[in-house]
């Protein structure tokens, strides 16, 4: 009898959960451990998915510890503190870095073989963190990067262009969010579907896609839904060996010139491997590369700044 893969999602708040119930929900057959420092709120989320099992899927969700990750093909870093009010994803970012330092720990101190999928903010600073905190090789620490970003720019583009989603085939580089950079060829697309190319209008829609987490965040207090699905459709990905192409954070060659930046990556069960990019042009290169200089400097900034250890790190609240 084929094993059923086991995924733990580290964190029970907004993401965790919500990316719990998407995995239970989806077509794809495993076993869920949701892991939080309060049992109690992860214990009450666990019932709560498990009263939607007779509709869906069936398979078994339960609150669990941290040695429940040592057979888990893949951990999920959701924790993360609230951002309501924060004008940009680095304010607290020593906060949020002193928490996710303890989980990336516990984590990797049972399951020193799965991939480690970051899911926390700000994501590429926090998963280049994760693997030097983790000792794991830099293929099996992957950050979700901006395959949320990648989507809400193709939603936004199919919308303007009456198009299924599916077939705009756009992407988002780069930091996520912030510095983040729209690499699509979009003109000559449309001179092949014989529609308006408007340069103007791809630019706010770029903008639009930039702003789209803080209005979210602004109008309802976290975002979730579209994470906890990027979130379980990378991890079938992963876990199925498909060959999917994403837009994932992740430490790139060095020839890139790059470093730490969401690029074109194949993940799977064995780790991920960097692809070339999609071709830029020089503008968009330029921004890609200005991209990558702000991140190195956070970075810097965050190894300059994280000195808690794991057992400090349990005095911390925390929610995602």
């Amino acid at each position: 009898m084929l094993r059923t893969p086991r995924v733990a999602i580290v964190g029970s708040g907004f993401v965790g959960s919500t990316t719990a119930y998407a995995l239970l929900t989806s077509d794809f057959p495993a076993e869920i451990v949701l892991i939080d420092r309060d049992r109690r709120r992860a214990e009450g989320h666990v019932h709560d998915v498990r009263d939607a099992e007779v509709f869906s899927y069936k398979t078994r969700v339960l609150a669990g510890e941290f040695g429940d990750c040592c057979s888990a093909d893949v951990a999920i870093i959701t924790t993360g503190v609230s951002q309501a009010g924060l004008k940009s994803r680095l304010d607290g970012l020593k906060e949020i870095a002193d928490i996710v330092h303890g989980r990336v720990h516990d984590v990797a101190k049972h399951n020193p073989r799965g991939i480690l999928l970051i899911a926390s903010n700000p994501v590429d600073v926090l998963t280049y963190a994760a693997w030097k905190w983790s000792g794991l090789p830099p293929n099996r620490v992957i950050g979700s990067g901006t395959v949320l970003d990648t989507a809400r720019f193709r939603r936004r583009l199919a919308e303007r262009y009456k198009i299924a989603s599916n077939n705009i085939h756009a992407l988002v580089l780069g930091e996520h969010r912030d510095s983040e950079v729209t690499g699509i060829p979009l003109e000559e697309f449309c001179q092949q579907l014989g529609l308006p190319y408007e340069g103007n209008t791809v630019g706010r829609i770029a903008r639009e896609t930039r702003a789209a987490g803080l209005q979210i965040i602004g109008a309802k207090g976290a975002t979730y839904y579209g994470i906890g699905a990027v979130l379980v459709r990378s991890v079938r990905a992963i876990l199925r060996d498909e060959n999917s192409i994403f837009t994932v954070s992740g430490l790139v060659p060095e020839s890139m010139q790059l470093g730490q930046v969401s690029c074109l990556f194949r993940p799977s069960s064995t780790g991920m491997e960097s692809l070339p990019s999609t071709p830029l042009n020089a503008s968009e290169r330029q921004a890609l590369e200005a991209s990558a200089e702000i991140l190195k400097g956070r970075i810097a900034l965050l190894d300059s700044s994280v000195s808690i250890t794991a057992r400090e790190a349990e005095s911390f609240q925390y929610q995602t």
